[in-house]
């Protein structure tokens, strides 16, 4: 349990942490499609966007904390991830060629791979939450090897969640 803990939390603080990134590259772009989806009034804008910025910052240290609280920060990243998830939801109903600012600028429609995408991201989430109550050791497992494979498979799998955009474009039949 150990080790799916440390991968959890090495994928969900990889994923939160490229995802805060890209916002803050580009945060006048981000403010924009915040604005642009039409779900908040105009005077509200910057204050969730910037909310959303520090829970994710947030979420990348606090994952890591041992027990109840680590199990609490997984159980928010879940609850942000679901948030995500509805937008996301209600884009693709309505039709939208909106694009996704989830980790900075972007021209790829929201689809139904961004719904796989968070999807996998709240499995993550449920699966940290639960072995964060379960896990028995602090936030290094024990052994270095199986450590560095936890961490790799981590980062691997941030890696595609993180290049959904452009998995999607190179996957897609051109126009």
């Amino acid at each position: 349990m150990d080790y799916l803990l440390f991968g959890a939390r090495c994928a969900i603080a990889v994923t939160l942490a490229a995802s805060a990134l890209g916002k803050l590259r580009a945060p006048g772009e981000f403010r924009e499609t915040v604005r642009d989806l039409g779900f908040l009034p105009e005077r509200l804008t910057a204050a969730v966007t910037g909310a959303v910025i520090g829970a994710e910052v947030a979420l990348v240290a606090l994952v890591w904390l041992p027990g109840a609280l680590g199990a609490a920060a997984f159980v928010a990243a879940g609850l942000l991830l679901i948030a995500f998830t509805g937008v996301l939801i209600v884009l693709i109903r309505r039709g939208s060629d909106t694009s996704c600012a989830c980790f900075g600028s972007s021209r790829t429609r929201v689809g139904p791979a961004h719904l796989v995408r968070n999807g996998v991201l709240v499995a993550i989430a449920a699966l940290g939450a639960v072995a964060a109550f379960t896990a028995s050791g602090g936030a290094l497992p024990p052994a270095f090897p199986a450590a560095f494979a936890a961490a790799l498979a981590a980062v691997v799998i941030s890696a595609l969640v993180i290049s959904t955009d452009t998995l999607v474009s190179l996957l897609s039949r051109p126009a």
